[in-house]
C-alpha cells in the first residue's frame, strides 16, 4: 500500500487538483507549504503504483493538459532565455571581480588554480 499526499486550497475552490506526491522530499516541502501558508494537506493510500499513477494521469489530463496557462509561450521563452543570460553575465562581473564563483567556498587563489 502508497501513501500519497497533496495540498488542498480550500480558500480557492477554482484551483486545480494537485497532483499526489508520494517522495520522501516532497513530502517534507508539501509540510511545509501546508506551515507556512495555512493550507491543508490530505493523504490517500493506492493499492498500487499503477493506481497512483493512473490517478495522477487522470488529474493531469482533466485539470493542467486542457488549460493554456499551462501551455508554452513563446514570450515566456524569449523572457527565460533573457534571463539565462542575464544571470550569466552577473556570475561572470561577480567571478571576474571577486576571482570565483558565488558559491565556490575556496579562497580565491586556490580557486583560480
Amino acid at each position: 500500500m502508497l501513501y500519497a499526499y497533496r495540498l488542498v486550497y480550500s480558500d480557492s475552490p477554482r484551483a486545480p487538483e494537485i497532483l499526489w506526491e508520494w517522495e520522501k522530499k516532497h513530502l517534507a516541502r508539501l509540510l511545509w507549504n501546508a506551515t507556512a501558508f495555512g493550507r491543508e494537506l490530505t493523504h490517500r493510500y493506492f493499492l498500487t503504483w499503477e493506481a497512483l499513477a493512473q490517478e495522477n494521469q487522470h488529474i493531469w489530463e482533466v485539470y493542467y493538459l486542457p488549460r493554456p496557462l499551462y501551455e508554452p509561450w513563446k514570450t515566456w521563452d524569449a523572457w527565460l532565455d533573457e534571463y539565462r543570460e542575464l544571470v550569466r553575465d552577473v556570475q561572470d562581473i561577480y567571478e571576474a571581480h571577486h576571482g570565483r564563483r558565488h558559491n565556490d567556498r575556496r579562497p580565491a587563489r586556490e580557486a583560480a588554480e
